[in-house]
């Protein structure tokens, strides 16, 4: 089956869990390409798939990222969508979240081929929560509005792919039926995070926590400044390194002053993902302090399992996900989203336990057990396999 994955963004960096599915589907012999927003030029390769740029309509590249936008029933999407199928022969259409969905519905019913929609997030509770912090997401999207996209399209699309549970229990709950729903969650490639030397500490005599992700409103990065600094005069020596950007980071850097932590706290900017196994490797706890929110309980970030896989204690809000899989494995702490207090006693009581190494294993196991990719993909499969029934 040739199989066209459909990506708003113009970042393939950010298109890590595409590459992987597009790893197991042409493995088990099917095509893939990726049809995606941006300028590119030739041949691209994202791993095993073929990339493909929405070509731009007009030669001003202002108006052309304007009329590229891409809301839900953008004719430019839909005029270059419909050519990509009909040029390559595209079996099935792989839609990344609700943006596109309306646009990959329109061209699979025209076009006779089925459409998977794979919800990476809750879109509507993303706008809602960006919106509170930035004035052009109120102004031009519309919580509300992607909210009755969402719901169109989860009932007209083929089969709907999820990244963790409980956004499969809140579609459910919405009366999409069960056996239309595939949980593949955001797993961790082992072969990725296989064999990686700890890195030389410079600063071995430091007890160092870790953040890595991007830098927002929604990432929960409040709490876990505010928790180091109360931390600070019960933990000798406590870092927190803070890998990552984003739109929050001057007013972070603010709060980081505020609290006077500027030692303490360090701003490394953005990573690329063959470098984050050695800065895991080196910290004693890494975190994912993410707000405890409709939008974040409905979705779950990779980095949990690649902290895990690499036998690091996490530290985690109380996000429904969140939660449950680091208190079910036994490899962390939880702390109430939105209290510092406890934010700051649970890295102490992660301080008090550095020398316990059975969180660490007890996170390893069971993400080898359940959230590594090799254990994950077989799900994807089947949904692929009913298509082709």
């Amino acid at each position: 089956m040739r199989i066209c994955f459909i990506y708003q963004g113009a970042a393939l960096w950010a298109c890590e869990r595409a590459e992987k599915m597009a790893g197991a589907l042409s493995a088990a012999g099917h095509e893939t390409f990726l049809l995606c927003n941006g300028e590119g030029e030739g041949e691209e390769k994202l791993g095993q798939l073929r990339v493909l740029r929405l070509r731009p309509p007009i030669a001003n590249p202002a108006l052309s990222r304007l009329v590229k936008t891409p809301y839900f029933f953008n004719p430019v999407w839909v005029r270059g969508l419909k050519s990509v199928v009909q040029q390559f022969g595209i079996e099935a259409l792989h839609v990344i979240d609700v943006p596109l969905a309306p646009a990959a519905i329109r061209v699979g019913r025209a076009c006779g081929i089925p459409v998977v929609l794979d919800m990476w997030e809750n879109y509507p509770e993303a706008l809602r929560m960006w919106g509170r912090t930035n004035w052009k997401t109120r102004l031009f999207k519309n919580h509300r509005f992607a909210s009755a996209v969402e719901r169109y399209s989860v009932r007209r699309v083929s089969h709907i792919i999820t990244v963790i549970e409980e956004m499969r229990d809140r579609l459910i709950a919405q009366g999409v039926p069960a056996e239309r729903i595939s949980v593949v969650t955001n797993a961790v490639d082992e072969n990725l995070f296989s064999n990686v030397a700890a890195p030389l500490d410079a600063e071995s005599g430091c007890y160092k926590i870790l953040y890595v992700g991007k830098l927002t409103a929604e990432r929960g990065l409040d709490d876990l400044i505010r928790g180091a600094a109360l931390a600070a005069a019960r933990v000798p020596n406590l870092r927190l390194e803070i890998a990552g950007d984003g739109d929050d980071e001057p007013r972070l850097r603010r709060l980081v002053a505020e609290q006077g932590m500027g030692a303490q706290i360090q701003f490394i900017g953005f990573v690329p993902f063959r470098e984050i196994p050695s800065h895991i490797l080196k910290s004693d706890l890494c975190t994912v302090p993410h707000v405890a929110s409709p939008f974040i309980d409905t979705t779950i970030p990779n980095k949990l399992f690649q902290y895990m896989l690499l036998g690091k204690p996490v530290l985690v809000s109380n996000a429904k996900p969140l939660a449950r899989i680091v208190r079910d494995a036994g490899c962390g702490f939880v702390f109430r989203s939105g209290d510092a207090a406890d934010v700051a006693d649970q890295i102490v009581a992660a301080y008090q336990a550095r020398g316990d190494a059975t969180l660490g294993a007890r996170g390893r196991q069971v993400a080898r057990e359940q959230y590594t990719w090799d254990k994950v993909a077989p799900a994807l499969l089947r949904v692929y396999d009913s298509l082709l029934c």
